[in-house]
């Protein structure tokens, strides 16, 4: 790759306004000392050049990324969807390194850009795959309800997942980190912005089956081979909050922070009119 310049490149925070900036570097052959967010606080005094997004650049830029290599451009994909702060500077550089190698990309692995970005979409797909196991939901109101704290956005990729395995039933996963509700109804899922989502106390119905899970969690439970450091290896803390089985339970009938209110009698629940955005 050419010689970084002496310039900081600012973008909107989305893969199209990303890929608009490597659009930039390679017309003008310049690569940037670092890319952030609109909005982010500056910690160098080298100048800035914000970048808009333009569908037209960013559409030739993924066309030709996909052309080259589709497993490069699936990296892409997913590695965006990362929490990392340096995923966008890591990202550029590993676009520029597919447009310099073609399809072959995806095997540098001793690349230190090529190991990054293989680490970065590899960090994704792991939390999403933890999230398929560790997510709970409990019911309100015939919708089925489940909340995440994730570090990377992994909604996008936990959606077919629960859509098969519950074809005919509405359900709502809400992310707290990134203020976004996965909706699924009637065979069709989106994805929507939601900061906050208030849930009634469970029903008695639910609250049974609820106690149940925890007796059984406990019952198989082998108390003379307790291992708390071994279960948080495999089950890390940041993922009990949101577990019903797991210190502390949620079985104290509070409200969970954020919002399905009661639905009339006799009416099939409809996920717009549930759902309560603040």
């Amino acid at each position: 790759m050419p010689d970084r310049a002496n310039l900081i490149y600012r973008y909107d925070g989305t893969l199209q306004g990303l890929l608009c900036c490597v659009f930039e570097s390679c017309r003008t052959g310049r690569l940037p000392l670092d890319i952030w967010e609109e909005g982010e606080l500056s910690t160098s005094l080298a100048p800035e050049l914000t970048i808009p997004a333009d569908r037209e650049e960013a559409a030739r830029v993924w066309r030709r990324l996909r052309q080259l290599s589709p497993d490069a451009a699936h990296w892409t994909e997913v590695a965006f969807l990362s929490g990392d702060p340096d995923k966008a500077m890591a990202l550029h550089d590993f676009l520029w390194e597919s447009f310099r190698r073609g399809q072959s990309i995806v095997g540098f692995l001793g690349d230190p850009v090529v190991a990054r970005a293989f680490q970065l979409q590899r960090q994704v797909h792991n939390e999403a795959h933890l999230f398929l196991e560790f997510l709970r939901f409990e019911e309100h109101h015939g919708i089925l309800t489940a909340q995440i704290e994730p570090r990377a956005f992994v909604l996008p990729l936990m959606g077919k997942h629960f859509a098969a395995r519950f074809p005919g039933e509405a359900f709502v996963i809400h992310d707290i980190t990134h203020g976004a509700a996965l909706l699924h109804q009637h065979g069709r899922m989106e994805i929507q912005p939601l900061e906050d989502l208030t849930l009634d106390s469970p029903t008695a119905a639910e609250a049974q089956y609820q106690e149940l899970w925890r007796r059984y969690y406990d019952t198989i439970a082998i108390r003379e081979r307790l291992n708390p450091k071994c279960r948080m290896t495999h089950c890390a803390k940041r993922f009990w909050n949101h577990m019903l089985e797991m210190p502390p339970a949620r079985g104290d009938g509070k409200a969970l922070a954020g919002g399905f209110g009661p639905l009339p009698r006799g009416e099939a629940p409809q996920l717009a009119g549930a759902l309560r955005c603040v």
